[in-house]
């Protein structure tokens, strides 16, 4: 017999008196609803009849022996002595494996306890004020997009480390020297000795600190220049090292590929990322910090009235506050500067010379009879007696200058 229909209510008369205060109920409603109850509840006593006879009792058939769980069945057989030994053993070794499995949470949970511990005494020993502040880590934290935003800027982008999770070098963290910046992790630091030497006047460093122990330690740092292009920071990098058991210092190292400063050829007509066209172009000095401290440091820079005269071959200072000039290479052959070796002595590193025609004569001979001769491969031959051999000077060529067969590139200089 299928399971009893539940009464539902199908119309509510409060909502219609409430709506109509003065109208009867609806009788056809109200004898639909009676013979909902009725029918539902005809159904409920028919399906007790089914289970239940009239002294209260079960039904014949209702309760079988197939029906009954395992230790109910062998009450009724106690003769079965070996499946009530089966299930007696069952039983035994479920509840030895219980108390194994309770043993081992417990061990674990005391496990559990003493990290937690550990966790909290670690917690309550980290000194917030050692880092910056953390506002701007934090804002953003119910929205994905700002919280991701943050979470990106931490990386090295050229701006401040305003906001980053990164150790400063001040309170009581503080030192002057990055000599001191032996433990793991990241530091920001303002003019500290040790520091990489950057062009621009850059002193504002982020650098991190990879400790395999007090003895080995790898730093990596980052200079804030302001304002510059991310393709012109140049990372660099040094190694502390144990000499005789002390910390010794490897010197830092520019991670660029290309040093700042040299001058590469190229096949096209546009500078590669990270270089400039070697077309004596005016700078500024903020933006190409580390150009510029190449350039002041090069020994190859001249003042701009010279470099227009005599040195376009060389950096000029520029307006002598915030610009420098780069070398023009456009459209002339290089020489090596002979620094000391006499084949060129005496140019200055970056000056530009002539074109010249080494001084030479040319010899010609003709044989005269009776007179003159003239026009001689070009030239001219005058006086002379029969049978003589006469010298005399030959010009030629139809270019506006002397150069040997050539091909064009373009000059770039990494900045």
């Amino acid at each position: 017999m299928a399971d009893p229909a539940g009464y539902e209510v199908s119309y509510s008369f409060g909502n219609f008196q409430a709506n109509n205060p003065t109208s009867p109920l609806p009788a056809a409603q109200v004898d639909n609803e009676l013979a909902n109850i009725a029918t539902a509840v005809a159904e409920l006593v028919a399906s007790i009849k089914n289970v239940r006879r009239s002294d209260g009792a079960l039904q014949n058939g209702i309760v079988t022996y197939d029906s009954l769980e395992l230790g109910l069945q062998l009450t009724f057989d106690p003769t079965n002595g070996a499946l009530v030994a089966a299930a007696v053993s069952t039983a035994q070794a479920a509840a030895a494996s219980a108390t194994t499995q309770a043993g081992i949470a417990t061990t674990q949970a005391g496990v559990a306890t003493t990290q937690a511990a550990a966790a909290a005494a670690s917690a309550g020993a980290i000194d917030l004020s050692l880092y910056l502040a953390k506002a701007n880590n934090l804002a953003g934290l119910g929205n994905v997009d700002t919280a991701l935003a943050n979470i990106l800027a931490m990386k090295r982008d050229g701006s401040t480390a305003t906001g980053r999770l990164a150790k400063t070098t001040t309170g009581q963290n503080a030192f002057t020297n990055w000599n001191e910046a032996v433990e793991s992790g990241w530091y920001n630091g303002f003019s500290l000795a040790n520091q990489p030497i950057y062009g621009g006047g850059v002193n504002d460093w982020l650098v991190q600190v990879i400790a395999m122990s007090n003895l080995y330690i790898t730093q990596i740092a980052y200079p804030f220049a302001a304002g510059t292009s991310t393709s012109s920071i140049v990372p660099f990098r040094r190694h502390g090292y144990n000499n005789a058991g002390s910390l010794a210092w490897t010197a830092w190292e520019s991670q660029a590929t290309v040093p700042v400063g040299t001058t590469i050829w190229v096949n096209g007509t546009n500078a590669p990322a990270g270089f400039l066209k070697e077309n004596g172009a005016l700078l500024s000095r903020a933006t190409y910090p580390a150009l510029w401290y190449y350039a002041n440091a090069s020994g190859n820079i001249v003042s701009e009235a010279v470099w227009s005269s005599t040195s376009s071959g060389a950096f000029s200072t520029g307006d002598l506050s915030t610009t420098f000039r780069l070398p023009d290479s456009r459209g002339e052959f290089i020489r090596h500067w002979d620094d000391g070796r006499g084949r060129d002595a005496g140019r200055v590193i970056g000056t530009v010379q002539a074109d010249a025609l080494k001084s030479h004569t040319h010899n010609t001979t003709a044989m005269q009879e009776d007179g003159l001769v003239s026009d001689v491969t070009a030239g001219s031959v005058r006086g002379g007696t029969n049978g003589s051999r006469t010298s005399g000077d030959a010009s030629t060529g139809a270019s506006s200058e002397t150069r040997p067969r050539n091909v064009t590139k373009l000059a770039c200089i990494k900045y």
